[in-house]
C-alpha cells in the first residue's frame, strides 16, 4: 500500500584530467524528493476470538512527507611519475561529500510541547519526537544520510602487485524517531501552561511519553588490501577490515546534549583471497 519515493533531479559535473591517470571532479546535485516513507504510529482494529472490536497500535510505514537532499561532492585521483623507480605506481584517492537534507510532513502536527502517552493519537511524539521534559524536537534531516563524508586511500599498481589502504568516514546521521530503547512514559512535565499539580513531577502513572531522535555517531575505519597477480588468470591477496578496531556508537539527541545509547565492536576481520578466472 506504499508509493515509490520519487525523485527530480538536477546536477552540475566539471572534470579536469590534468594526468593521464590524475583527475580533479566537482559535482554539484539537488534532489526533491516526495512520497518520502516514514514510521508511523496507528490504530489497527481487529476482532477478538470473542467477536469483540479491539484496537492496537502498530507501527509501520506510510508515505508521510516530501523533503529536499543538496550538496556537493569534490574528487581527487592521481597517480605519481615523479617518484623514485621503486615507487613507481604509487597514487592516492580522495573526495569530500557535503549533503544537507530536510523532510517537511505532509500533515504537520508539530506542537512545541508534547503532552500524553504513547498512544497512536500522539503523532507530535512519534514523528517529531519529545524530550523527558516534555519539550518537542524540530524537523530531523532524512534518515541515513550523513552531512559530511570524507574517504582517502592509497594505492600501489605495479609488476603484478596490488596494495591500497583507505580511510572511509561520515558524519552522525538519523536512524529514527521514538525507537525502542530512547523512549519512555515518566517523562517531566515543564508545560508553563500545564496543569501545576504535574509541573516538573515524574509521572508514576505513565501520561506523559518521550521519545528521542536516534543517531549513530560520526564513524570511521581503516581497510587495506594487497594482491598478486601470478598470471593474467590467477592472483592471490589477503583483505583486512577495520584494521584500527573501530566501534560504531548510537547516540540520543537531548536539549541538554547528547548520551550514548548503544555501542557495538565489531572486530577487524582478514580475509584470505585466491581468484582464478576463466
Amino acid at each position: 500500500m506504499l508509493k515509490p519515493t520519487t525523485s527530480t533531479n538536477v546536477d552540475l559535473t566539471a572534470e579536469w584530467y590534468f594526468a593521464k591517470a590524475g583527475s580533479l571532479t566537482f559535482s554539484a546535485f539537488n534532489k526533491d524528493l516526495k512520497d518520502i516513507i516514514i514510521t508511523q504510529d496507528y490504530a489497527y482494529k481487529a476482532t477478538d476470538v470473542n467477536g469483540k472490536p479491539q484496537t492496537f497500535v502498530v507501527t509501520g510505514p506510510v508515505n508521510g512527507a516530501k523533503g529536499y537532499a543538496r550538496g556537493f561532492e569534490i574528487a581527487h585521483q592521481q597517480y605519481y611519475d615523479f617518484v623514485p623507480d621503486w615507487l613507481k605506481g604509487i597514487g592516492t584517492q580522495a573526495s569530500w561529500t557535503y549533503v544537507s537534507s530536510e523532510r517537511t510532513l505532509n500533515k504537520p502536527v508539530f506542537n512545541a510541547w508534547c503532552s500524553g502517552n504513547d498512544a497512536s493519537s500522539n503523532y507530535n511524539l512519534s514523528i517529531n519526537g519529545c524530550d523527558t521534559d516534555g519539550r518537542a524536537f524540530g524537523k530531523t534531516p532524512l534518515q541515513g544520510l550523513s552531512r559530511h563524508t570524507i574517504n582517502f586511500a592509497v594505492m600501489y599498481e605495479q609488476h603484478g602487485l596490488s596494495m591500497r589502504l583507505a580511510y572511509n568516514w561520515r558524519s552522525r546521521y538519523l536512524l529514527g524517531v521514538n525507537q525502542w530503547g530512547s523512549r519512555g512514559n515518566n517523562g517531566l512535565n515543564t508545560n508553563p501552561a500545564a496543569d501545576p499539580a504535574k509541573y516538573l513531577i515524574p509521572t508514576t502513572n505513565n501520561d506523559q511519553a518521550f521519545g528521542l531522535p536516534l543517531y549513530q555517531a560520526p564513524y570511521g575505519q581503516l581497510d587495506g588490501s594487497i594482491f598478486y597477480d601470478f598470471t593474467d588468470k590467477f592472483r592471490v591477496g589477503l583483505e583486512a577490515t577495520n584494521l584500527t578496531n573501530s566501534y560504531t556508537r548510537q547516540i540520543m539527541e537531548q536539549h541538554a546534549g547528547n548520551f550514548t545509547r548503544q555501542v557495538f565492536m565489531s572486530g577487524p576481520r582478514y580475509t584470505l583471497l585466491a581468484q582464478y578466472s576463466f
